[in-house]
C-alpha cells in the first residue's frame, strides 16, 4: 500500500525550475543558418587566390519542417578599422558608414539537398566590397562583419543577437549569422 502512495505521488506535476523552463520553451518557431563552408579568415583585393569572400550554408528551421517557411535570407556588411568591431569605417568627410545590405534570397534561391534542407554558396567578391565603400579611404587591414539575418513567413526575423553560444559556435549547429574577416583592401 505505501509503494502505491509513493509511486502516485510522483506522477504529478512538477513544481521545479527545469520543468517551469521546459513548458515556456518555443520549439515550433526560430531558425538555423548552419554553416557549412565557412568563409576564409583573410580575403584581399588583388590576390585571386583569395579576393572573393566564399562561404556555402543551409537553413534548418525550428519546426522541422523541411518546406522552406522563410521569406528571405539576408547579408550584411560592416566594415571596422580593428579587429574588435568598435571603429566602423568612417566616409571621408568622417561619418560612420552604417551597416549595408549586400544580398537578398528567397526560397526559390536555394536547391534542396539530400537531407531536405535549404542550402546556398554564397560569393562576394571583394570588390564589390571596395564600391560599395567608394567614399572612404579603406586602410590595411580593415575588419569586415559578414552579418546574416533571416525573415520568416510570420515576419519574425532571427540574426546573431537571438542566438547563443551552443548554437552559434557549437559543432552540431555552427549557426553564428556573423563573421569576422580580415580585409586587406590592396
Amino acid at each position: 500500500m505505501v509503494g502505491a502512495l509513493i509511486g502516485l505521488s510522483s506522477c504529478s506535476d512538477s513544481e521545479a525550475l527545469i520543468d517551469q523552463v521546459l513548458d515556456t520553451v518555443d520549439d515550433q518557431s526560430g531558425v538555423f543558418v548552419r554553416t557549412l563552408v565557412a568563409p576564409q579568415d583573410l580575403v584581399s583585393l588583388n590576390n585571386e587566390a583569395n579576393n572573393v569572400i566564399k562561404m556555402e550554408v543551409e537553413i534548418q528551421q525550428g519546426n522541422g519542417s523541411f518546406i522552406p517557411d522563410f521569406k528571405e535570407l539576408r547579408v550584411f556588411i560592416r566594415l571596422y578599422a580593428d579587429q574588435d568591431l568598435a571603429e566602423p569605417i568612417t566616409t571621408d568627410d568622417g561619418a560612420e558608414v552604417p551597416e549595408q545590405l549586400l544580398e537578398a534570397f528567397d526560397p526559390s534561391q536555394f536547391t534542396i539537398e539530400n537531407n531536405g534542407l535549404p542550402r546556398r554558396a554564397l560569393e562576394i567578391p571583394t570588390q564589390g566590397i571596395v564600391d560599395l565603400y567608394s567614399n572612404s579611404t579603406l586602410t590595411p587591414p580593415s575588419f569586415i562583419a559578414l552579418r546574416l539575418e533571416v525573415e520568416m513567413m510570420d515576419g519574425s526575423v532571427y540574426t546573431n543577437t537571438e542566438v547563443g553560444a551552443a548554437v552559434a559556435g557549437g559543432i552540431y549547429y555552427n549557426s553564428p549569422y556573423i563573421y569576422r574577416i580580415i580585409f586587406l583592401p590592396i
